[in-house]
């Protein structure tokens, strides 16, 4: 039987255990002690009361009651308040009914009045309504404080995995700068100033040094472009990985840089509503750098998939606002895939991080009809509030 079942039987089996000792436990006391208090009134007056058979007649009706309880399922928690009621109106009118047979058939009572009929009906009824409530309201209280509890476990479970997944990511982020440190460029470097120590040697050694040619200027302009090439090409790259350009800025600010950097031959687009405008105003920005950067990434995952493997020639990209959250649409024209293919490591991650966020991803493409990802992240100072 799978878990999740195993755990709503066991907890279904808590909430009719609650509830029946409760209720038996109240009615059994009123049992015993409208019986003795019978006995005494009825004694003081010299009468003779049967107190063992007014007992037994009580406890049948406490033991009828709780029959009626377990049958109706009134524990069962799909059970509305109107099938509640409905239960424990049944099982007090019941209870009141068995009551009175089986004082009648202890001969508690002989030919008794209308009037002893229907004050021992009324009474019986009213108690066991009572003590079926008072079941009830131990059993609902059991079962709020069983999801509150279950409540809070699920949240420090989202907030461990919300730590898991920063720890990974900004391992990956580790990685890949060590990576770009380690590889391209410093295989660059060490190219460059071995070029350098060559040149260095000829120029200025221990024997006879020699004039500077145009092939040493040359070298030199060569080496420079090479030096410009690691600072763009590798120490921006690895800077951009880490932070986006103009990310302080604005989210909208980013999107543009990040746009620009597209090579010429792929049109881009951006469309922003000015609702978003508004949450991304620098003079007074209601999105956090969280919600900014998640945003970014899910444009720059979008475009680099597209470029890479979509090998699109149109991008268009669109932030608008959906009610508190932030959408954010990106669509190219490119080749597509289909369902078979997957979603790169890449998109997988975010949708990971935007599921944390409380948001969600959604990639759709059709091959030979380009790909769209849309985005949705809840944006923390909007909700509840309306713009």
């Amino acid at each position: 039987m799978p878990t999740g079942l195993t755990g709503d039987a066991a907890a279904v089996r808590a909430d009719r255990r609650t509830l029946l000792l409760a209720a038996g436990t109240i009615m059994t006391v009123f049992a015993i002690g409208a019986a003795a208090q019978t006995a005494w009134v009825y004694g003081n007056q010299g009468g003779d009361v049967p107190v063992t058979d007014r007992v037994l007649a009580n406890l049948t009706a406490v033991a009828s009651m709780l029959v009626i309880l377990a049958v109706t399922g009134v524990s069962l928690p799909q059970r509305g308040p109107v099938a509640l009621v409905v239960g424990v109106l049944s099982a007090g009118v019941t209870a009141s009914g068995v009551r009175f047979a089986s004082q009648l058939l202890l001969d508690v009572y002989v030919d008794p009045t209308r009037q002893i009929i229907s004050a021992e009906l009324a009474s019986g009824a009213v108690v066991a309504w009572i003590a079926a409530s008072m079941g009830l309201v131990a059993m609902l209280s059991q079962r709020r404080l069983r999801t509150e509890v279950a409540e809070r476990a699920q949240g420090r479970l989202q907030i461990e995995l919300a730590l898991a997944a920063l720890q990974h990511e900004e391992v990956r982020v580790r990685r890949e700068v060590a990576e770009g440190l380690h590889g391209s460029m410093q295989q660059r470097l060490v190219l460059i100033v071995a070029r350098l120590d060559g040149l260095l040697a000829e120029l200025g050694g221990a024997g006879e040094r020699r004039a500077v040619t145009a092939d040493d200027v040359e070298l030199l302009r060569d080496v420079r472009e090479q030096i410009e090439t690691v600072r763009e090409a590798d120490v921006r790259t690895t800077s951009r990985m880490l932070y986006p350009e103009q990310l302080e800025v604005g989210m909208v600010p980013a999107i543009r840089a990040l746009l620009g950097r597209i090579p010429r031959t792929v049109n881009t687009r951006l469309g922003v509503s000015d609702e978003v405008r508004v949450v991304d105003d620098p003079a007074d920005p209601r999105l956090t750098r969280s919600e900014r950067l998640l945003a970014v990434r899910v444009v720059e995952e979008a475009i680099s998939n597209a470029l890479r493997h979509g090998q699109a020639e149109v991008v268009d990209v669109r932030v608008s606002l959906v009610g508190d959250a932030l959408e954010v649409r990106v669509s190219d024209d490119g080749r597509g895939f289909g369902d078979d293919a997957g979603a790169p490591s890449g998109t997988a991650r975010l949708t990971d991080r935007l599921r944390l966020a409380g948001g969600d991803l959604r990639v759709t493409s059709v091959p030979g009809d380009g790909t769209q990802v849309v985005a949705h992240l809840p944006v923390e100072s909007l909700r509840g509030a309306a713009l």
